[in-house]
């Protein structure tokens, strides 16, 4: 089975259609932001992508020139019409890997976080330059029924200039199974900790 990769370049897709006179009064469907899987085939063709739901949407517009094989991870916006989507963006989504051997925790401002049925997704605000910077979790602890989990987080050479933003989602079949989840990010304000039910 593949698993999701690492989408290593912000990748902006522009779907240009015509119209003519009969569009005018036509109502634009609304556009949707949603995380998801997107596949590619053993050509590189990105042809669907899976929400969270695990709906699948079929795309009016493949995507060509990827990797082939392999699942991205993205924040996609797109419209649905006819149970097919059409994709207008996708934005790298950072996919968390165990670096519980390798600690570090350099701060940095959270958005938001919310879990589905198989990722915490988080909405995280680093503040960069433009370098490259590591993500990934460590786990802190295991107890009767509860995981306590850290964001891993590494500045690197990447001098904290401006505000960005960063998704990125951590596989929820990678934890160990207990009922309760409790993540600690480091924060430029302190440290902050967010507690899920599984």
């Amino acid at each position: 089975m593949k698993r999701p990769v690492n989408l290593t370049l912000l990748l902006l897709v522009f779907c240009l259609s015509s119209c003519n006179d009969d569009d005018k009064d036509s109502p634009y469907p609304s556009l949707v932001t949603e995380m998801a899987d997107c596949p590619t085939n053993s050509d590189g063709t990105m042809t669907s992508i899976t929400l969270d739901d695990d709906t699948r949407l079929v795309l009016t517009n493949p995507q060509t020139g990827l990797r082939a094989n392999v699942i991205y991870r993205a924040l996609a916006g797109f419209t649905v019409e006819d149970q097919k989507a059409t994709l207008y963006s996708l934005t790298a989504a950072a996919l968390l890997r165990d670096s519980t051997r390798t600690p570090r925790q350099d701060p940095t401002n959270v958005a938001s976080l919310w879990r589905t049925r198989r990722y915490l997704n988080l909405h995280l605000l680093p503040k960069t330059q433009g370098g490259r910077q590591t993500w990934g979790y460590m786990v802190d602890s295991i107890r009767p029924g509860h995981t306590f989990l850290s964001l891993f987080h590494r500045q690197g050479n990447d001098p904290t200039a401006y505000t960005t933003d960063q998704y990125a989602s951590l596989p929820l079949d990678s934890l160990p199974e207990t009922d309760t989840l409790t993540l600690g990010i480091q924060t430029f304000e302190g440290r902050r900790q967010w507690t899920l039910v599984r």
